[in-house]
Formats: C-alpha cells, structure tokens, sequence
C-alpha cells in the first residue's frame, strides 16, 4: 500500500473501532435525556442494554475505503457519534442493504442524529431505529 492510502487506511480503521467502542462500550444509566448535565450528543445511550439506538446514515458503500473521505469530513463534527461500520453490525436497517458498509450518526433519538449530521453540513440518506448487535 502507498503512503497516503495506507494513511488513510489506518485511520478508517482507527475510527472503526473507537466508533464501536464509544457506540457499544460502558453502559450509562438509563434516563440520561433531558435530565444530563453533559451537554455532549450521543455520548450517554438510553437503550445501553439492549443496543437500540437512532442511526442517521450520510453515505453506504461496498468498501470501507469508499467512505474515507467522507469519515475526515464528519470526524470532528460527530465526535463520539460518527459510526463508520459494516451494515450486518445493525438490525432494523432497510432490507435492501444486504452488505457493505456505512457512515453516519448514532445517537438517542432521530431529531439527534438529523441535527448533528446537518450540523456537520451533510445531508441523512436515511434514519432508521436500530440495534447494534456488534461488540468489541
């Protein structure tokens, strides 16, 4: 692999796997909206246990490389939120997705996800009530 391509590479994956950490890592207490003194989005699920949470997705692709550039772009503006992440890793997404990859927004509620991803500029393909049924 080339410089810059591996470059990339290992940042997609770096995302990759802090995005599944930060979407399915240390449970929080239910309840922590509209009663959380952390103003942070999508940092502290209601549905920790069982997994279920907002996805607004920007972009799907076969490879994981396609949605490079568009993870650059969305990275500090998702922070904690961005998930880049294979589509088998949700149940509840739209049939038609059999495989491949996609990048977007997770979080507490569909007005969440949308309004960060509008915020980093972007528009959602579509939002769906997921379950996350990948682990670290």
């Amino acid at each position: 692999m080339s410089g810059p391509l591996r470059t990339t590479t290992i940042v997609l994956l770096l995302t990759m796997v802090a995005t599944l950490i930060g979407a399915c890592g240390d449970p929080v207490a239910p309840g922590g909206a509209g009663g959380s003194d952390d103003p942070a989005p999508a940092t502290a699920p209601t549905a920790a246990a069982t997994g279920e949470r907002w996805l607004a997705v920007v972009e799907v692709a076969p490879l994981a490389d396609d949605l490079s550039a568009l993870t650059e772009r969305l990275r500090d503006a998702l922070g904690l939120a961005l998930v880049v992440s294979p589509v088998d890793c949700f149940e509840g997404l739209p049939p038609e997705l059999e495989a491949g990859y996609l990048a977007g927004a997770v979080g507490d509620s569909a007005e969440q996800v949308e309004a960060l991803v509008a915020e980093a500029g972007e528009q959602v393909l579509f939002t769906a009530s997921v379950t996350i049924v990948c682990t670290d």
